[in-house]
Order: C-alpha cells, then structure tokens, then sequence
C-alpha cells in the first residue's frame, strides 16, 4: 500500500471519529452542564466566594464592611422595673443592604458577670445609613437593676445584598419637644418630597443631655405618605426627663414592606 492510501484511510479514521465524537459528545454535554448560577452552592462563573460576589446580587462577607455601633446600647426606665434597650448603628457599606440581620442585645447589672436579660432579634439594615436598634419594653425582677449592654450581630448569618434603588426623598421639619417636666412629648411633621408613594416609615426618637448621654428614647412608624405630602408624628414619654433634653435626633428608616415593622 502506497503512502497516498495510507494517509487517506487515517484522515478518514480521523473525521469518523470526529462525527462520533460530536454526535455522541454534544448532546452528553447539553444533557449534563450546567449554567452557572448565583444559587446552585458552587463557586463558578465571575464569583468571588459561592453563590456571591461577581454579578450575583448576594455580596461576600470578605468584600462588605462590618456594622459599626455609634456608641455603647443603653438601657433606659420606662417604669419600675420595665425598661427599653436602644443603640445607634450605622451600615457603612454604601451599595449593600441585608434583608434580615439577626442580633442580641445582653443586658448586665453592676456585677457584670452573667447577662440578666438576653433579647434576640433581627432587623432590616438599609445600604450607607444610620439607624437604631430598639427593643422594649420589657420587664426585669423587683431590685435587679440594669447597669450595661452589648449588642453582638451574628456575623456569619449576615447576607449582604447589592442595592442600587434610589432613596426616597424624606425629610423632617417642625421638630418640637413640649411638657418635659410632666409627660414628655416630641412632636414632628415627615415631608415626603419624592415623586411617588413612601411606605413603611420608621422613626425613633433619641434624647440626649449636653454631655451627649442618651436618656430617652421612643419610636414610632407611618404605613404612607403620598407624592408631595406631608404627615405628623408623636413620641411620647410616661414619666417626667430627669435630665435637661438638650440634643434631639429623630432617625429614620424606610423598611422593604409592612412586615418589617413590630
């Protein structure tokens, strides 16, 4: 056999494998692959951890700034032995906001050994802003007397989501404290100035002395505000402020809907 023939037998061999190749491979791998996804627990396509990072909307925990607490919580009387737990918290990752971050306030009394309440809960943390955390009232045994709190988040539950929406444009006017010396009440009216419908409002009031030390604190919510209008809010105290109410701070937050609000 001469080498013509020799070499056309193997370009034939080589294109009927080719064909089988393609006939038998092609629909093996339509059968069994697999497009990336920002849900199927594999780090693939242009992610940075698994199922975050990249263009998934989920992002990493390596990439996002940690919650920063503006201060130490503090627990205030309400009424002998009822107290409520507040802290100031601020989200400094601009463009990443978590649905649901699940937290514990511990509180101590002066001995400051073992937490005489343990309050769990979780919250809506919006992209780049500052919010409070509020829980209460609730109720300690007749002499304990609450000296210190901890906010601690659990961290490895934290799901970061990317956030491009725009912020409804909300402000607050008319801010007016009245009857300290009997029963406290702060008055304010919340403008909405953004062109469609804001729901789902949350407000809480924070009183502080010239020293800046919180004393006070109440919330309160609005369920919508129409384009262009405007809506009053009230927050009121049961007791008499011990202290001078020098600084004022009334700090918002729009949840993602009704359920958020407690």
């Amino acid at each position: 056999m001469n080498d013509w023939a020799r070499s056309r037998k193997r370009i034939i061999l080589a294109i009927v494998l080719l064909a089988v190749a393609i006939l038998v491979g092609v629909p093996f791998f339509l059968l069994f692959y697999q497009v990336p996804t920002c849900s199927d627990g594999v780090m693939n396509g242009d992610e940075s951890g698994v199922d975050c990072g990249g263009s998934c909307a989920r992002l990493c925990n390596a990439e996002s700034l940690p919650i920063i607490s503006k201060g130490d919580p503090r627990v205030l009387t309400i009424a002998p032995n009822t107290f409520e737990v507040v802290s100031l918290v601020e989200n400094p990752n601009q463009s990443a906001e978590i649905r649901q971050a699940k937290y514990t306030f511990k509180i101590y009394d002066a001995a400051g050994v073992i937490p005489v309440k343990v309050v769990e809960g979780s919250t809506f943390v919006p992209r780049g802003a500052s919010f409070a955390i509020f829980e209460g009232p609730f109720t300690l045994e007749a002499g304990v007397t609450p000296a210190r709190a901890t906010l601690e988040w659990e961290v490895d539950a934290l799901s970061w989501e990317k956030s491009d929406a725009a912020e409804p444009s909300v402000e607050l006017a008319g801010i007016a404290l009245s009857e300290a010396s009997t029963t406290p009440r702060l008055s304010a009216v919340v403008e909405n100035l953004s062109l469609g419908q804001v729901s789902n409002l949350d407000f809480v009031a924070l009183i502080s002395d010239s020293e800046g030390n919180l004393f006070a604190a109440s919330k309160t919510f609005i369920d919508n505000i129409a384009p262009g209008e405007s809506a009053p809010i009230v927050f009121i105290w049961p007791r008499p402020f011990v202290k001078e109410a020098t600084q004022i701070e009334i700090v918002k937050r729009i949840f993602p809907d009704r359920s958020f609000i407690k």
